[in-house]
């Protein structure tokens, strides 16, 4: 691993990333896309964020919501002076726009996400009231991703459904421009609210769907980072090459074996009964969770890079159980296999 470059931040240059597949349209509202979310990430801002403690801080917003008594609302105040990447306004009236776009446009893939929010209210011109159908306690982790992001009315009024190929939010950098497949480009925003910090020109995102071929870009210098390398043969490589620098870190994401006991109508129909062995034996399941071992799995497939657990949640997460024990949705003991 290369050591840390203590150097002075010098403004201006490119970075270029290598993404391991194309993005789809760059719309908040429509994007179900991995590599969606890492440009997202530039030139997209929410109206929350997640810490690197795991805990839902503001971005967009000014504070947590103020959640009323019956918990069936919502109140947000946004940070005041912020502007949009066209030089238009945020506003509570752009907020209820965004929103009201995810909860209705027939193609969204966030209407699930926000389903709970039966309607919003524009208080003022720096809040906005979010009425719920029921209490929803993952509403400002929802508001930490896409359903969060918050498109200029002004570029939806000019673009409509073609939004995603002329994508406007707040954010650090704007989108440029796109080749399909090859690369997509942003510059640095003229309008960020902390643009003083952005000290990059440009990042440009190519396309590189072979592993190999990431990680050879990458030692010879052709791209500065590569946003997914393979665990079992590359980044070892990559690690003992002296000119790049391997970063690692626990992940909100996981893999893992699920077993459906019940889905017969799909995530959102009203469950049933599933006829497989693995769903009518709690024993079975128990046998097969006891037939795995985590550690050699991630020791001997993965390099020993991964985090073995038996859970979705992360370990920092303050909603982590310190048991290894799960339960399934019958109520009986026994555990899926995950790792990270």
């Amino acid at each position: 691993m290369a050591p840390f470059d203590a150097r002075a931040v010098a403004a201006g240059g490119t970075l270029t990333v290598a993404l391991s597949s194309d993005a789809d349209a760059l719309d908040p509202t429509t994007s179900t896309t991995f590599v969606g979310r890492e440009i997202f990430i530039n030139m997209c801002e929410k109206l929350y964020d997640i810490s690197s403690t795991l805990a839902v801080v503001p971005q967009l917003a000014a504070g947590l919501p103020d959640i009323s008594t019956d918990q069936k609302t919502a109140t947000i105040r946004l940070r005041p002076g912020l502007v949009f990447n066209d030089g238009t306004p945020l506003t509570a009236g752009a907020v209820k726009e965004s929103l009201d776009r995810d909860r209705t446009k027939k193609d969204s893939a966030r209407s699930k996400e926000i389903g709970a929010v039966a309607s919003v209210d524009v208080v003022d011109s720096l809040t906005v009231r979010l009425n719920l159908s029921r209490p929803f306690a993952p509403l400002t982790s929802q508001l930490a991703d896409r359903a969060g992001m918050i498109m200029s009315p002004a570029a939806l009024a000019r673009y409509g459904d073609d939004f995603g190929a002329h994508p406007v939010c707040v954010g650090p950098f704007a989108f440029a421009s796109r080749v399909s497949g090859s690369q997509i480009v942003l510059t640095k925003s003229g309008y960020y609210y902390d643009r003083a910090k952005v000290k990059l020109a440009r990042i440009v995102y190519t396309i590189i769907t072979d592993s190999n071929v990431r990680s050879a870009n990458l030692k010879s210098g052709d791209i500065q980072v590569a946003e997914r390398v393979a665990s079992s043969s590359d980044v070892p490589l990559l690690a003992a090459d002296g000119k790049v620098r391997v970063l690692s870190g626990g992940t909100i994401g996981y893999q893992g074996i699920t077993i459906n006991l019940a889905n017969v109508a799909g995530s959102t129909g009203k469950p049933g009964t599933v006829n497989t062995p693995l769903a009518r034996s709690q024993q079975l399941r128990q046998a097969f969770e006891l037939s795995l071992d985590r550690d050699v799995i991630n020791r001997v497939v993965f390099n020993g890079l991964y985090d073995p657990d038996c859970s979705p949640l992360p370990r920092l997460s303050v909603f982590s159980r310190s048991s290894a024990e799960m339960f399934d949705s019958r109520g009986g003991q026994g555990e899926s296999a995950y790792h990270r």
